[in-house]
């Protein structure tokens, strides 16, 4: 069975599939928690993850080929660079800066992303930074932090390591978003994922080790190994298939906003398990972050349209 990398005739199925990616990524930080709480630490969850999407992606290859696609030994070192880059330096990272400092401090770095993508977009593959763009970025950053800093409890606690550690993650992500646009989209996403978080998961798992071996396996519950499963599968499978699908579809820059939306939807998430609440605040978050992305996407669209005049 051979598959052509998908061309989708209408962007709107990378807003639908960046969505589903940011959604999925969002719904990861309530049950890494509740893992902590089992005795998981964030840093195995990191390995469980970069391990089990190897294994996923790996055999998924064999189902799903793509077409030819020639994996030379100078591009099998640019997935070990991207591999570095987008898991293994943004997830441990950011990880273990969330350990150095306060969840607030950590939500509101990562809404950092859309700018840094912009920017590198800027300097490296030269794409226009134009007033709609400055401001829809700037409604959407404005959602982001007023359902974050709206919460009451302040932006307390953070320290300077973990911030710097968690920018550096948002970094990191950025510019694999940028300097490997043109591989994103010169290879299926299952070639490119199968080999970067093959890199990943060697490399995190010989960071990791001391942790992994530290659980308590036996003792774990049912729903513990049910979290499991969900971020390794859900959270972080499916959702890179969405999130490279996605680059290939759109900008560095409009890819970069939907890290707005993760907040929102760990909101809605504890809504849903009760330990949160919906209000005018959230409702207003979310106006301003899907109207960030519009204008955003909008202002692409007519840059678009003025070069094929």
């Amino acid at each position: 069975m051979t598959t052509k990398k998908i061309n989708f005739s209408n962007p709107i199925w990378g807003h639908v599939l960046l969505f589903i990616a940011a959604a999925f990524f969002g719904g990861n930080a309530p049950m890494v928690k509740d893992l902590a709480e089992h005795g998981v630490s964030a840093v195995a969850v990191a390995d469980f993850r970069s391990v089990g999407a190897a294994v996923a992606f790996w055999l998924a290859s064999f189902v799903v080929k793509p077409e030819k696609e020639p994996v030379t030994w100078p591009v099998i070192g640019k997935f070990f660079i991207a591999s570095m880059l987008s898991i293994v330096f943004n997830q441990v990272l950011f990880t273990v800066g969330i350990s150095y400092t306060s969840p607030v401090n950590a939500t509101i770095v990562a809404t950092m992303l859309p700018i840094i993508a912009m920017i590198f977009s800027a300097l490296i593959i030269k794409e226009r930074i134009t007033l709609p763009k400055v401001v829809g970025l700037v409604i959407g950053l404005t959602g982001a932090l007023l359902l974050v800093l709206g919460s009451g409890k302040g932006v307390g606690g953070g320290g300077l390591k973990g911030d710097l550690m968690c920018l550096t993650a948002q970094t990191c992500i950025g510019l694999y978003m940028v300097i490997f646009s043109s591989m994103i989209h010169r290879y299926s996403v299952f070639t490119l994922m199968k080999w970067m978080f093959l890199f990943s998961a060697i490399v995190v798992t010989i960071l990791t080790w001391p942790h992994i071996v530290a659980i308590d396996y036996a003792s774990l519950p049912l729903v513990a190994w049910a979290e499991i499963i969900f971020i390794v599968f859900c959270g972080t499978f499916l959702s890179y298939v969405c999130f490279t699908y996605g680059q290939q579809v759109l900008t560095p820059t409009i890819v970069g906003m939907y890290n707005y939306v993760q907040p929102i939807v760990a909101t809605i998430l504890a809504v849903a398990i009760g330990v949160g609440r919906f209000g005018w605040r959230e409702l207003i978050s979310m106006a301003l972050v899907f109207g960030g992305v519009y204008i955003v996407n909008q202002a692409k669209n007519f840059e678009r349209t003025g070069r094929n005049r």
